[in-house]
């Protein structure tokens, strides 16, 4: 076997996820890392790049092993692992200033500017790539809190951060480069949104251009299972800043249901000293965090209340109150995260008796004082220290039912006691056809805790309570959620939606190549199916200029 220069043989037999709580098998002899060629021109390594992760999915078919690219390895489910091989991409680290001569003629026609415009590889840190974008007078438009991710990983599972007027991290994505075969590398954006100019495709070497919606909405949150994105466009802003106003106790009264559910922080303005909206400086941001332990449902008690941090976005640098915290200070779960999870497990029916208290504990030291501090998306949303043996499962409700589901959550938790604390954050809706923040404006409920049989009987309370009052939900796909299953997510994103997701999967990659792609994860989804009718997804739709 002749590798290519740029393909590396990773030596592996075994790779556990950076949260510790899975190790996954692999086949010998089947894991790679991707470098960049020693070649003269940033566009010589690019397309010899592309040509290597071709001559990697050629070997796996040939070779007969699954194949799945890696990036920081942060998902806390197996969805973008696979029993074959791995690919590691963190070395690809790429990026291209894109000029007038690169875009779409119908992107400036519209009045929008190429110096918005972004091109990274896939191996991309987010907080790099927010370093690199801030330096010169830019902004992402979200991002995930755990900015060690790398920015292909982040949004391929739907990474969301809680910028509830623009999305989630992969809406700020306007095009695509799919490696989707052995002979195939394919240029994704939407029909309705042309972005791409022949500068950038010739850069990239001329990838089969496509423009679809359906088609591009199918690959945005895919986990990796339509091939490998090389690189990816994004759509930035100019740089703006963020100022905290943050409140340890506030009452589960009708105001803050009426911020839950409506997004209206008038009944906080007092409680939190919110100053008044006015353009280039009003709320962008919107997060809770509650301990289940003491949490007054009444709204009577002021000392058990929830955390609520509301973040102002501002064109300009506005006045600070406060220095930000001191980097490095001790969050909740750190290194206890391993050294709990054992205790609960082998204390065995003493756990419940034992949890409230360890919770309560740990809590306050959870609560970050941000009221007043100003950054930048890079300061607020730093590198983030890996939590040993730490759980992270989420669920996505609709705003409206997103007190009901608190309650729910909560009364839970009176009767069987769990190991951690709720976070809750809010997102504008999603294009992406398997997009879990897919409500007009989502409420992502996040249960954070230790890696338990404790915790994980509760988060099976939780899903299985909310089908039973048929309240509609979706699960985070790169979080704890080993509930979903064929008909959960045909149930939570409709036959419609998970059938055009399928074809376009059959569309972009022939069978061999589906195969390659294909992990046990999309099997017990039902997102392994093939042999769908091959009609066009979607209408052919004429070039329009692009809608805001």
């Amino acid at each position: 076997m002749s590798i290519p220069s740029g393909v590396v043989p990773k030596p592996l037999t075994e790779w556990p996820n950076r949260h510790e709580n899975f190790v996954q098998p692999l086949t010998p002899g089947a894991s790679f890392k991707l470098q960049l060629p020693n070649l003269p021109s940033a566009r010589e390594r690019y397309q010899q790049t592309t040509a290597n992760i071709q001559w990697l999915i050629r070997e796996a078919i040939q070779t007969g092993f699954s194949l799945r690219a890696m990036g920081n390895n942060w998902s806390f489910t197996k969805v973008g692992v696979s029993d074959g091989g791995i690919v590691d991409t963190v070395s690809l680290k790429q990026t291209k200033i894109i000029t007038n001569t690169m875009v779409a003629p119908a992107y400036l026609e519209a009045g929008k500017s190429a110096g918005n415009l972004f091109f990274t590889q896939c191996g991309m840190k987010v907080l790099e790539l927010e370093t690199i974008l801030e330096g010169r007078g830019k902004s992402l438009r979200a991002s995930g809190a755990s900015n060690a991710q790398t920015i292909v990983g982040a949004l391929s599972t739907g990474t969301h951060g809680a910028a509830y007027r623009f999305g989630a991290v992969h809406d700020q994505v306007v095009g695509i480069h799919l490696v989707c075969g052995p002979d195939r590398h394919v240029w994704l954006e939407r029909a309705s949104y042309p972005v791409a100019g022949d500068g950038l495709l010739d850069w990239m070497g001329k990838p089969e251009i496509m423009r679809d919606d359906d088609l591009f909405n199918a690959v945005l949150v895919s986990f990796g299972s339509f091939g490998i994105i090389h690189g990816v466009l994004l759509e930035t802003e100019d740089l703006f800043w963020l100022k905290g106003y943050s409140q340890k106790q506030i009452p589960y009264n009708d105001g803050l249901k009426k911020a839950m559910t409506e997004l209206d922080f008038s009944g906080l303005t007092q409680a939190m000293s919110l100053p008044t909206p006015q353009p280039g400086f009003e709320p962008y941001h919107f997060q809770m965090i509650v301990n289940p332990h003491q949490f007054d449902r009444a709204g009577l008690n002021p000392n058990r209340g929830a955390y609520v941090r509301i973040l102002y976005k501002a064109n300009q640098k506005p006045p600070a109150d406060q220095d930000p915290p001191v980097a490095g200070a001790f969050t909740y779960g750190d290194s206890t995260m391993g050294l709990v999870q054992t205790i609960l497990d082998r204390i065995g029916p003493f756990a419940p008796l034992l949890v409230p208290s360890m919770v309560n504990l740990l809590y306050p030291q959870a609560l970050e004082d941000t009221n007043g501090v100003v950054g930048t998306m890079s300061e607020f949303f730093g590198n983030t220290n890996i939590r040993g043996k730490a759980t992270s499962a989420a669920i996505g409700v609709s705003a409206a039912d997103s007190p009901r589901v608190l309650e729910e959550i909560v009364q839970l938790n009176d009767q069987h006691a769990f190991p951690g604390i709720l976070g809750l954050r809010w997102v504008k809706k999603t294009p992406a056809l398997l997009g879990f923040t897919r409500y007009a404006v989502t409420c992502v409920i996040e249960l954070d805790g230790v890696t338990s049989n404790l915790t994980d009987a509760f988060l099976e309370r939780i899903w299985n309570r909310l089908d039973l009052l048929g309240i509609a939900y979706t699960m985070h796909w790169g979080k704890i959620n080993f509930g979903l299953n064929e008909g959960r997510v045909r149930t939570m994103y409709t036959d419609l939606s998970v059938n055009r997701w399928l074809r376009a999967r059959q569309e972009l990659l022939d069978n061999a190549t589906q195969t390659v792609f294909t992990n046990a994860f999309m099997q017990q989804c039902g997102l392994d199916k093939s042999g769908l009718p091959v009609v066009p997804i979607s209408p052919p739709s004429p070039v329009v200029s692009p809608v805001v």
